[in-house]
């Protein structure tokens, strides 16, 4: 596919905060658009995060976190994910994620893809590994965590797809590209 050919925007023409925070800063950014145009818009800025689909030695299934998310005051079922901590890359963020929240360690933990959440309003990119040679280790989790781990195979994946089980973006994403061999 051909990209645009309009100009990038590299800086906003003026920076109101409004909020700064560990995770996240808030503001009004102004920019003058490719066209020419100045436009004001809401922009939280959010550290990177890092994620990781963890795969069995077959192939054939996949394990996955049951975690409570207090923001929404439901249960998800996602990939093992975090923000990437100051200093850290985003593949050593993963290794330590995936420990954290399932008690399993990767022999080889390689790139998949990053994923932009919500392009009309944050810069969040969560940077997505897929991991392989899975070994049982010891779970770290955070204290503001709540996770339990299942392992599911390719049908029950589908299954879950299909009947909306799974809704979380990143997770869903994985778990597409892995169906599709990717």
């Amino acid at each position: 596919m051909k990209k645009g050919t309009m100009k990038n925007i590299t800086n906003p023409i003026s920076v109101q905060k409004i909020y700064d925070g560990r995770i996240i800063q808030v503001g009004l950014e102004t920019f003058e658009m490719p066209n020419g145009n100045q436009v004001t818009h809401e922009i939280a800025r959010h550290i990177p995060a890092a994620a990781v689909l963890p795969i069995t030695d077959d192939g054939e299934s996949v394990l996955l976190v049951y975690q409570f998310r207090p923001v929404l005051n439901q249960w998800f079922w996602e990939i093992p994910a975090g923000m990437i901590d100051l200093k850290e890359s985003p593949i050593d963020a993963a290794r330590r994620e995936l420990i954290e929240e399932t008690g399993w360690k990767a022999k080889r933990i390689e790139p998949y893809f990053t994923i932009h959440t919500a392009i009309g309003f944050t810069d969040e990119a969560i940077h997505v590994f897929k991991s392989l040679g899975l070994q049982k280790s010891k779970k770290h989790l955070d204290e503001n965590e709540v996770v339990e781990e299942h392992c599911f195979t390719r049908d029950q994946i589908k299954t879950m797809l299909q009947k909306r089980d799974i809704t979380d973006s990143k997770t869903m994403a994985a778990l597409s590209y892995w169906i599709l061999g990717i």
